[in-house]
């Protein structure tokens, strides 16, 4: 008995599955069909544009009936953007042979401007070792007119052809009271002590403000003395420039200044000497020279003749 129950059982299964099969099945929601990426960007722009309704609801504004027209404006600004895109890149590919003509070109001009830049350099490197030579020569050409400046000075300072001052001695000779003609101070007397204040050191002398040099000599013409061919009358005013410490004394030991101090024992001749610190001569009068020769220190120091000019 069990058995026909069970294969009514399994036959009516069957039965019930074969008719289940031609039934059409029901369509499915959207929400289950829809992917869910799409589902929920399309809930929330619902849901945006559903609050933007409500605020323009509550403001009174009514709402618009051109919902389309912010997607074609959308769409011509991207198609806009899109066309200057394409043109860029067109004048772009266009203008690459420009730039490159343009980049080459800037490179030789870098490389013309750097060569005449060394040249430039080497010019200066070259005008500096000539400044450089020139600044060597002149400074020798220098030290050689410092020299000659020196010998010059010494020169007009021996000769007299310049003023000079300095510190020295003044020397004042006077005849004695109630002296015989005879017995006055004579030319060859004031010689005796001008050369032996050139014994002592001397640099320069002057009698009576006469300055004493080698063209110019002491003379007597009848009583008168006279220094560089002008007369000059007692008291004789012999000043001397040179060392005031050492002057005097070395006068007193020269063997021209001794005999001067002879005279003045014997004919009792008055000599008042002085030390001065500053000492004015004027130069000598200016006369034609006759001959010069120079003389300069050889290397043993020994003076050289250098030469004569008539």
């Amino acid at each position: 008995m069990a058995e026909p129950h069970a294969h009514r059982a399994s036959h009516e299964r069957h039965s019930h599955e074969r008719h289940s099969h031609e039934q059409p099945e029901h369509p499915l929601p959207a929400h289950v069909t829809t992917p869910l990426l799409s589902l929920i960007t399309a809930r929330s722009m619902d849901e945006d544009y559903a609050h933007v309704a409500q605020q323009r609801a509550a403001a009174g504004v009514a709402p618009s009936s051109q919902r389309g027209r912010p997607h074609w404006t959308s769409v011509a600004a991207v198609a806009l953007l899109g066309v200057m895109a394409a043109v860029v890149a067109a004048q772009t590919d266009r203008q690459a042979p420009v730039t490159e003509l343009s980049r080459a070109a800037l490179i030789d001009q870098i490389d013309l401007r750097s060569g005449e830049l060394r040249d430039l350099q080497h010019q200066v490197g070259d005008l500096t070792q000539s400044n450089a030579a020139a600044a060597g020569a002149s400074t020798r050409i220098q030290g050689q007119l410092d020299d000659l400046a020196t010998r010059v000075e010494r020169a007009e300072l021996v000769t007299g052809f310049s003023p000079v001052r300095g510190p020295g001695v003044r020397i004042t000779v006077d005849n004695p009271p109630d002296v015989d003609v005879n017995d006055e101070i004579r030319d060859e007397d004031l010689a005796y002590l001008v050369d032996g204040l050139w014994e002592a050191g001397a640099e320069a002398i002057a009698v009576n403000d006469q300055r004493v040099n080698v063209l110019g000599g002491i003379r007597n013409t009848s009583r008168a003395i006279h220094v560089n061919g002008r007369p000059v009358i007692a008291p004789y005013v012999v000043q001397a420039i040179g060392d005031p410490r050492t002057l005097q004394a070395r006068l007193l030991q020269s063997s021209q200044g001794q005999e001067w101090f002879a005279l003045v024992s014997f004919y009792g001749f008055v000599y008042e000497p002085q030390n001065v610190d500053d000492i004015r001569l004027p130069a000598a009068p200016e006369r034609p020279l006759r001959d010069v020769i120079e003389l300069n220190a050889g290397p043993d120091g020994a003076a050289q003749e250098e030469g004569s000019t008539p």
